[in-house]
């Protein structure tokens, strides 16, 4: 059967009930949308994947030489033009480098986010070595990050089993309007962006709640199983070796030149990351639900696709249009997972299907202002303000 002849429900969200929240039928399973699909496109290809971790490689080392080697030196120059003159070329070469290698470097995040899903290659041990270097490099505790990222795809929107960007429950509507100054959001945007990514890491800012401490580097935290505790610790070991890295290299060679060839990219991935996740999963328009009304089906349609333009596509291995496919099919490779989500999104799903373009800023001050609170007792539960 074709999953867009089933009958979905249709809410109304927003202070003015603008938007619709589409709420797929119970009875659509994931056989009648794999059923759909070409077996061509769950082919995992190790060269593919080796290419690609190549090319962000690549790109971070020519843009490495183009600022040591061509930019570096014309900075120089700048001296003699005079201060004002010299500071500012400064900081525009810098700002555009750490921007650029931020992306190559968040591309390398994205591929190793393919090896935690098994998606990289058909080699377990492949793609845990490739990843377990990938994130160490980007302080990311990779098993560890594997495992309560599978949590997430296993109970994506259910609101008591879903692992990040939980939202806030409420007992009933509030009387009043939660209210807050746009220089209060610029705010609150720029602190999940600069420092939501370790925060979450470190003590599971955004997570579901455990009942107590937890923390992605603890073997013995509430995220993780017994059996998991191995896991973690290797992850550890990969962390504090970058860590003792940076802090190596801060002694030998100081601080600002670390800051500028490593920990300005490194902040810019982590930037990238938890903006691009955070749009994926917070919209006016996506679900929740408790318990009695999720299915894995409904919470894999309760994530958006949000199309930046073909060269940020590019540099992200389009993590940011394609999550949608690759919520449903985690170990499809993201080569795949774009051209399914291009050729085939629409005819299966219909207006189940979630996709924006609206504008980069524009979408995440939307959400930040809009999606405030649910209330549990509603069962599909909207975002309300």
């Amino acid at each position: 059967r074709r999953s867009s002849d089933l009958t979905h429900a249709v809410l109304k969200s927003g202070p003015h009930k603008q938007f619709e929240v589409i709420v797929p039928p119970k009875e659509l399973l994931m056989k009648d949308i794999r059923d759909q699909i070409p077996d061509k496109y769950f082919k995992r290809d190790m060269v593919k994947g080796f290419m690609y971790v190549a090319r962000d490689i690549l790109q971070s080392a020519v843009t490495i030489a183009f600022m040591y080697y061509g930019v570096l030196p014309m900075l120089e120059k700048t001296d003699e033009m005079g201060t004002v003159v010299s500071y500012l070329s400064r900081f525009v070469a810098w700002n555009a480098f750490w921007f650029l290698q931020g992306l190559n470097w968040t591309g390398l995040w994205v591929m190793a986010h393919e090896c935690g899903h098994q998606s990289f290659s058909d080699y377990r041990l492949v793609n845990d070595t490739v990843g377990w270097f990938l994130h160490s490099f980007l302080m990311v505790p990779y098993h560890s990050w594997r495992i309560s990222h599978g949590t997430h795809h296993k109970n994506c929107n259910h609101l008591t089993k879903d692992t990040v960007f939980i939202p806030t429950a409420k007992s009933a509507i509030l009387t009043e309007t939660i209210q807050e100054s746009p220089i209060g959001t610029l705010w609150g945007i720029l602190l999940m962006l600069t420092v939501g990514w370790p925060a979450y890491l470190v003590s599971n800012i955004a997570g579901q709640d455990y009942g107590r401490r937890a923390s992605h580097f603890e073997p013995s935290s509430p995220i993780f199983r017994p059996a998991d505790a191995s896991d973690v610790v290797v992850s550890d070991i990969g962390v504090g070796v970058t860590l003792a890295a940076v802090i190596a290299s801060i002694y030998s060679f100081g601080f600002v030149n670390v800051y500028c060839w490593y920990l300005a990219p490194y902040l810019w991935v982590n930037a990238w990351l938890v903006y691009i996740t955070y749009l994926q999963h917070s919209d006016i328009r996506l679900p929740h639900y408790t318990a009695d009304e999720w299915t894995f089906v409904r919470g894999g349609l309760a994530t958006m696709d949000r199309n930046y333009g073909d060269t940020f596509g590019w540099f992200l291995h389009h993590i940011n249009d394609s999550h949608v496919v690759h919520h449903l099919f985690s170990q499809m490779p993201f080569y795949n997972a774009i051209e399914v989500t291009r050729k085939h999104c629409r005819e299966i799903f219909g207006d189940m299907y979630q996709v924006t373009d609206r504008s980069m800023f524009g979408s995440v001050w939307e959400s930040w202002r809009e999606c405030r609170y649910v209330i549990p007792k509603e069962g599909v539960m909207i975002y309300r303000k």
